[in-house]
Formats: structure tokens, sequence, C-alpha cells
């Protein structure tokens, strides 16, 4: 929030975003909010209108947003958990080899393959701020898991999961 007198612009909240200080859920896919590691607040654009006249063209907004892709990364359990809960969605939205495919990675009492993401942001001292709704969330990629016998056994793996979804919703929580 900042001060709205004219004669001072200093905002009453000076303190900085962490990029540790968040929270994401997402009721379908238990696995990834236990095991996510990083969330991207996707870009948002729109395209430039050209405004023709004899002197110069000039650009005005467009007539549509255009949101990126939502993106999460995170670690790979062995058990590969986090990885199928994704990969089965993809797959009961695309191509389900048999129908049960389909009810049990979509079904589970829900009427729609489509589900709202939940990333909230924390202040400082952890305390929820802003919270990001992404409605009507499907994944579109999953990305590969590599082994290699020339890695580190310390070094945990990773996957970046994308979604597409149809409105970002901004709420300032007040607590």
């Amino acid at each position: 929030m900042t001060n709205q007198s004219p004669l001072t612009r200093i905002p009453e909240n000076s303190s900085y975003l962490q990029e540790t200080k968040f929270t994401f859920s997402f009721p379908t896919l238990p696995f990834l909010r236990y095991f996510c590691q990083g969330v991207s607040i996707p870009g948002v654009s729109t395209s430039a209108v050209e405004v023709s006249s004899p002197f110069a063209s000039t650009y005005r907004h467009g007539d549509k947003l255009v949101f990126d892709d939502f993106a999460i990364t995170c670690l790979v359990d062995e058990d590969l958990r986090v990885w199928e809960e994704s990969y089965n969605w993809l797959v009961a939205l695309t191509k389900p080899g048999k129908f049960p495919q389909y009810v049990r990675n979509l079904g589970n009492g829900r009427d729609s393959p489509y589900h709202d993401g939940i990333l909230t942001t924390n202040t400082n001292a952890n305390l929820p701020n802003v919270r990001f709704k992404f409605t009507y969330c499907h994944p579109v990629s999953v990305s590969a898991i590599q082994f290699t016998t020339t890695g580190d056994a310390d070094t945990a793996m990773t996957i970046d999961i994308r979604f597409r979804y149809d409105q970002m919703e901004i709420d300032r929580l007040d607590f």
C-alpha cells in the first residue's frame, strides 16, 4: 500500500519481496504441493495496434490479454509421484487408452478436467500477503527426467511443469 498524499511519495511498506516466501496449492496434485521448489508468476502482454497517419504510425493498446504459461519447478521424489500425477493428468486430457484412466485421473467426484491453482506470496514475517488464483488450469508439458552415471548423489533432480489457464486473479489479503 502506498501513501496517497501528493506531497510525499514514500511507500508505507518498504520491505522487499523475498523469493522463498510463497506457498502453492493445487487440489488435484498433492505431491506437487509438497515438492514445489519454484513458481513463476506469468508475464502478461497485449498486442500493439498500429494507428496510421500521413506523418507517422502510432500505437495503441490491443483488445486482448495474452498470458504466459504458468511454470512450476519441483523436486522429483524417488517414487516419481510428482511426475506421475502430472503425467496422468496429461494422458487423461489427451489420449487415455481406457475409460478408467480418464475417470481415475480426472473424475474423483469433480465435474471438470480443469482446476484452480493458488499461489500465495508471504510477507517477511511469513504471513499471507497476496494471492494469485489461476482459474481453469491444465498441464501442457512435463519436462524430461535425465538419468546419468556421472552425476552427484547429493544433487536433487527437478522437473518443470507448465500449465495454461484462462484467467489470473489477484487478491490482496488483509491480516
